[in-house]
């Protein structure tokens, strides 16, 4: 009964995302569908009727029951083209609320553990891959099974006339050849469902080859028939053990298929004695031939419509799936955000991702307002994961991070990041143009504009010189190419425009000109005015612009204090920053010998 009820809302849940796409073409369509599903019962009927008028003495009413008769063959023509052209309309508008559907959901969910997940990665590679063409699937076969079930109910209705029990010596045997069809193709579903690693992999090297950024190092290093093997070897693993399945579905239906067989050439043997006892009239007998020759098609086509509709439901069934899991409800009650911030309380926090050791162990750090942070560390030290905590896109392994006394996994998460401003390591490179890239708005006020032009003031990310604030970004697009110093710039304008009481920054300047860093670091107090510091560095030297820091070492923090603090105590921070001094004392001198 569970089953049968998910069943039903599945159905209600797929059918009404179609309708919903446009419900006014929606109900026009049914309208022309249901009138093309009784044509061929509206044909039968008229042949009937013609046959007994030509056999007969009296001819009266031939002409018009001919005209008629000839409307049956000529209205599927004209409907045809129209209700292609509505089917083609309704597919786009049900593939564009699919896939919205599917990029809201994602979006929904917030944990970023959650969505670096191999299952989800597999799902959303099937939804994406399959919302092109499973709602134009599911359209096509809902509506002929729609118009077939219309056109058997009202052949029946004919045959039955006949003999009571024509239709049902048709239908039965085909009851389980449909269920042995639609379990084939659900199986193989399945399967490219369970394959979803090699999908991914072949998409990835399609992606290689065709990624404008790497065109560079594929030519260079003729690297083109290495990713062509591996992308014909994914395919190969792919076709290999899908082939398995379907080879072994192939054959599933035929006993079920013979039974049908065998009771149509028993039918037709029946119907061929029949027709020596001189019973049926000449109306009666090309109606008859008429409607066992639609009856056969009808039920064919729908055979295959059910089961083409058993995997598209398996598509929707994983929409669905999804919806719920980025509909998931925050277990603790939310709260809203406690302004003015006061401080942020890091308390016993540890983290470690799925099946993998800590990256964090007992973080205890208090932040309050005002304070300017650094975070230094070797590589792999944990100074990355720490930000993505405070950003809520990861949840403590166990203890907890507090603001003003409040957990923050207590606070409502939009209005948490409201709040908060970051420029990431991985930054978003966005085709959108300059304005765009900064502000995120189509708006166009007088607010935006100076708050625009201010963070590219203070990112030292210069306007003019062909690079304009309307300036589409991205050869793809036939717009412009940034450098890496160019993109940090926008990346750094985009987190001082963001407004919030607590600005992330995580290496921040990396790609950017030396003398540019420098500057920007020289006016980082400046440009933080007012807010709530955080900033992970490699650049030890720059951080004498923090008013505290903090060094992370395997995940823990070692050494606290101010820099220069931490320098004259000659511990890890000062191990760090002497290793780097001479690094560049080295690159220096290694100049220097050649300019010589």
């Amino acid at each position: 009964m569970g089953k049968a009820k998910e069943k039903l809302q599945l159905i209600q849940y797929s059918v009404s995302l179609l309708l919903r796409s446009s419900p006014t073409l929606s109900c026009l369509f049914l309208i022309l569908i249901t009138l093309q599903g009784l044509l061929p019962t509206l044909s039968v009927m008229t042949s009937i009727h013609l046959g007994n008028i030509i056999s007969s003495a009296d001819h009266s009413g031939l002409t018009t029951v001919a005209i008629l008769w000839a409307l049956t063959f000529v209205i599927p023509g004209v409907l045809a083209p129209v209700i292609s052209t509505l089917q083609s309309i309704l597919n786009s508008k049900a593939t564009f609320l699919t896939q919205r559907k599917i990029m809201e959901a994602a979006c929904r969910i917030d944990d970023l553990m959650l969505i670096e997940s191999p299952d989800l990665h597999d799902d959303l590679e099937v939804l994406s891959r399959e919302a092109a063409h499973r709602p134009l699937n599911l359209l096509v076969n809902l509506i002929d099974i729609f118009r077939g079930t219309l056109t058997l109910l009202s052949l029946s209705l004919v045959l039955a006339s006949v003999v009571w029990w024509l239709p049902l010596a048709f239908l039965l045997p085909l009851v389980p050849v449909t269920f042995a069809v639609a379990y084939s193709q659900i199986d193989i579903f399945k399967a490219m469902l369970g394959k979803g690693m090699p999908a991914r992999r072949i998409k990835y090297f399609l992606s290689v080859l065709l990624d404008v950024k790497l065109a560079k190092e594929i030519r260079l290093f003729n690297l083109s028939g290495f990713f062509l093997d591996k992308h014909r070897q994914s395919f190969n693993e792919l076709e290999d053990e899908l082939n398995q399945v379907r080879r072994k579905q192939l054959m599933r239906p035929q006993p079920w298929n013979l039974l049908y067989l065998l009771c149509s050439l028993g039918v037709m043997f029946w119907f061929v004695n029949y027709l020596s006892t001189g019973k049926i009239s000449v109306g009666g007998l090309l109606g008859t031939i008429q409607s066992i020759s639609f009856f056969g098609l009808s039920c064919q086509w729908m055979v295959y419509s059910f089961a083409n509709v058993g995997v598209c439901f398996g598509f929707f069934a994983r929409l669905k799936a999804l919806e719920t899991v980025a509909a998931a409800p925050q277990a603790p009650p939310e709260e809203p955000w406690p302004a003015p911030l006061h401080e942020i309380r890091f308390e016993d926090v540890s983290f470690a991702y799925q099946d993998d050791n800590f990256v964090l162990k007992n973080i205890n750090l208090t932040l309050r307002a005002g304070d300017h942070l650094a975070i230094v560390g070797e590589n792999g030290a944990g100074k990355s994961t720490l930000i993505k905590l405070l950003c809520r896109l990861y949840h403590p392994t166990s203890g907890r991070i507090t603001c003003n006394g409040t957990d923050i996994a207590r606070i409502d998460i939009y209005q948490w990041r409201r709040q908060l401003s970051a420029i990431f390591q991985d930054f978003g490179h966005y085709n959108l143009n300059i304005k765009e890239n900064v502000t995120f708005t189509h708006l166009s006020t007088l607010e935006t504009e100076r708050g625009f032009l201010d963070a590219c003031a203070k990112a030292q990310f210069a306007l003019g010189n062909g690079i304009a604030p309307d300036t589409l970004i991205g050869k793809e697009y036939a717009g412009t190419e940034l450098s890496g110093g160019q993109w940090q710039r926008l990346a750094l304008a985009r987190a001082l425009y963001t407004p919030g009481e607590l600005i992330i920054l995580d290496e921040p300047t990396s790609a950017m000109d030396p003398r540019v860093e420098a500057e920007i670091f020289r006016q980082f107090s400046t440009l933080v005015h007012g807010k709530t510091a955080v900033m992970v560095t490699h650049r030890l030297g720059v951080v004498k612009h923090a008013s505290y820091l903090i060094v992370l070492k395997q995940g823990e923090i070692v050494e606290r204090g101010t820099p220069a603090d931490l320098e004259q105590a000659r511990g890890e921070y000062y191990s760090l920053l002497k290793l780097q001094r001479e690094q560049y004392q080295y690159g220096e001198d290694k100049e220097g010998d050649v300019a010589g």
